[in-house]
């Protein structure tokens, strides 16, 4: 029989985590690791040979705890069927936290990717799409010396989305995103795929921010999936 179990990372790159498991690659035998990247996220699949699944289980579960060692809270789920959006749904439950996003580039692609999670809307409040700069100051409080001086695609402006989201929408935490997905708008100072992420969590807000490449649908994709795993990042650490 042949079973398998995956490890789910998001938070920390590819190249880290190969990094992290090249002693358990160059050494493995049964059971075996395989690395899959996906957007935003890294999967490891743990894959053990026996006479039925109760052997194979007791094989992978020392090499899924010398995973769980090495990365810790990088590690979203141990199943290959919850997703990102679940496991921050989850988290945002057991930390009694309710959601609001304020997005721009992505257009509510992350509050869509929240509300396919049976049971969000115990924790996830409203999603405010400001795409032009109007909705920004009208919704967010975000003031025009901000846009003015520093742009829409700022730290300044991803911090004041955030902390303005959280008022507006009267929630413990506001994720927002501001960038630049292309194929124009971009200047050798914020070339195209900058974006900025703010997190703001109960007056306590982080701002970062990102580069991402390819056409206008995969700057979104990026930016929607590493905007779910900054907004757990945020979580963890707050809570820490």
């Amino acid at each position: 029989m042949i079973y398998s179990q995956t490890v789910k990372i998001c938070s920390i790159g590819e190249s880290q985590v190969a990094d992290e498991i090249t002693d358990l690659i160059e050494n493995q035998a049964n059971p075996t690791i395989a690395p899959y990247a996906k957007t935003g996220e890294v999967h490891l699949r743990v894959t053990a040979k026996g006479t039925g699944r109760k052997e194979c289980e007791d094989l992978i579960l020392p090499v899924v705890r010398e995973l769980e060692r090495r990365f810790g809270k990088y590690i979203f789920a141990e199943s290959d069927s919850v997703t990102l959006e679940e496991a921050v749904t989850v988290l945002l439950g057991q930390k009694n936290f309710t959601l609001s996003t304020a997005e721009s580039c992505t257009g509510g692609a992350i509050a869509a990717r929240i509300v396919n999670v049976p049971g969000a809307s115990d924790v996830f409040m409203e999603g405010m799409v400001t795409y032009s700069n109007e909705a920004k100051k009208r919704t967010l409080g975000v003031t025009e010396d901000t846009l003015s001086d520093f742009g829409a695609v700022s730290e300044q402006c991803a911090k004041e989305m955030a902390e303005g989201g959280c008022v507006h929408a009267g929630t413990d935490i506001c994720l927002s995103v501001t960038g630049i997905a292309g194929p124009g708008g971009g200047t050798p100072e914020k070339p195209v795929g900058t974006v900025f992420m703010g997190c703001s969590i109960r007056g306590m807000t982080r701002v970062r921010e990102y580069h991402f490449t390819g056409n206008r649908a995969r700057v979104r994709e990026q930016t929607v999936a590493h905007g779910l795993a900054f907004l757990r990042e945020c979580i963890l650490g707050y809570t820490e």
